[in-house]
């Protein structure tokens, strides 16, 4: 091997797809993605049950919280000593769209922990002394987190991007005295006991691991339908938004709302997104951190719920400089606009993309993610196809196109926290 030459790049990437086993038994419905030689399992299971679903603030994340306390056979210290007697490495977690309970543990010891979700899922402790406390110290960390410029900025930018959608409802102070733990108990009641789930299986899976799945599952007791709600259409409020804080930094936020990626254009949008802010040589990264730096980082995502889809961009700036940051921001976006991109620059930025992409599908574990995040959208493996061949063949006029289109200033939300007197006036 001659190392003083760089290796090929290979321009053309095949992706090695795990198969998807589905069924549909007692209501709910199993995925299978068998690979790897650990006889290590991930399992989850994924619950119509996400923050838009609850009727005021805080009432969803308190119900998985205590949740975690175990069930009535099994509960507080002797359902962590339990768990963690089973090497299990566990996390029960709320988004915008799902509540997921999540298990990582070794094959030998599947059928005791599916007995002890058993026993969670149907008959949960849920401590009324356990909600007192969470709340309190969530009322707590509140408190301190409003310090925080981002914080405030992240809070300010949902309600004002998906403005009358339950998206954008966001816990306030005043809202840690307002919910009860009746909410949150019927909560459980209503969206996790009895009702069906996605369950998620991925690792090494043996023919008696399937068995022991299949066992767990017809014995549950599923009378709810779990049925999916909708989130209402967002109406953003558009323009700037400003909270004066007095702090040592300033934290911009700013986005719109974009089609799912359910639409054609999609893949090319999120090219041209990364190309934006998306990576470590972005547009943005290369101007405000390398040329300015005003800031050690800023970053463009697409974040896709089930019922709406954001580009977000957002940094820690330099106090006095939030202002000059959103002008360069547009500038940018101008350019993207009406200037073609160079094709040494977009052939690095094909390579990372592919590169980024061939890493997710690295493992089961992996792939089980990759699967779920097209999967709740209806779509399937195809639509990773679909992206490479988008990635292959776009051009600088595709890129061109679809900052023109979608990344229009004039409906961009634009939020300030910090980087002038609490007492200056503001939208």
């Amino acid at each position: 091997m001659d190392r003083s030459l760089a290796p090929k790049v290979q321009n053309k990437i095949e992706l090695t797809k795990l198969s998807v086993e589905k069924q549909t038994l007692n209501g709910v419905e199993i995925n299978y993605v068998n690979g790897g030689s650990a006889p290590l399992l991930k399992l989850e299971l994924i619950y119509n049950a996400g923050s838009k679903y609850q009727s005021q603030p805080l009432v969803a994340s308190l119900a998985f919280d205590i949740l975690k306390d175990g069930s009535e056979q099994l509960n507080g210290t002797s359902f962590k000593e339990a768990i963690n007697g089973l090497g299990v490495y566990y996390g029960f977690e709320i988004s915008k769209d799902f509540g997921t309970l999540s298990f990582y543990v070794l094959e030998r010891n599947l059928n005791e922990l599916l007995q002890i979700i058993k026993d969670v899922i149907i008959s949960p402790h849920l401590p009324e002394r356990e909600f007192n406390r969470l709340r309190l110290k969530q009322k707590n960390e509140f408190l301190i987190d409003c310090e925080k410029t981002s914080f405030l900025a992240r809070q300010k930018f949902a309600e004002v991007l998906f403005n009358e959608s339950q998206y954008g409802k966001v816990a306030h102070y005043e809202d840690f005295d307002k919910v009860e733990y009746s909410m949150s108990v019927n909560y459980i009641h209503e969206k996790i006991i009895a009702s069906p789930f996605k369950f998620l299986i991925s690792g090494c899976i043996s023919d008696q691991s399937k068995s022991l799945v299949t066992s767990f599952v017809q014995s549950l007791p599923i009378a709810n339908k779990g049925e999916k709600e909708n989130a209402r259409k967002p109406k953003a409020k558009l323009g700037k938004h400003i909270i004066p804080k007095d702090a040592e930094q300033c934290s911009i936020m700013l986005g719109k709302i974009l089609p799912s990626k359910t639409h054609p254009d999609f893949h090319k949008i999120s090219i041209a997104n990364t190309l934006l802010g998306g990576y470590f040589g972005s547009r943005l990264m290369q101007n405000i951190r390398e040329e300015k730096g005003w800031t050690y980082g800023i970053h463009s995502s697409i974040l896709g719920y089930e019922n709406a889809t954001s580009l977000v961009i957002a940094s820690d700036i330099l106090k006095d400089k939030g202002e000059a940051a959103f002008d360069e921001i547009r500038k940018e976006i101008i350019h993207l606009q009406t200037e073609l991109i160079p094709l040494e620059e977009l052939d690095v930025l094909k390579n990372y993309l592919k590169g980024k992409l061939l890493k997710s599908f690295d493992g089961a574990f992996e792939q089980i993610d990759r699967f779920f995040a097209v999967d709740a959208f209806g779509l399937n493996w195809s639509y990773y196809d679909d992206y490479i061949q988008t990635l292959s063949h776009i051009t600088p006029q595709d890129i061109q196109y679809a900052a023109e289109k979608y990344f229009k200033w004039e409906e961009f939300v634009l939020v300030q926290a910090g980087g002038m007197n609490e007492k200056s006036p503001h939208k």
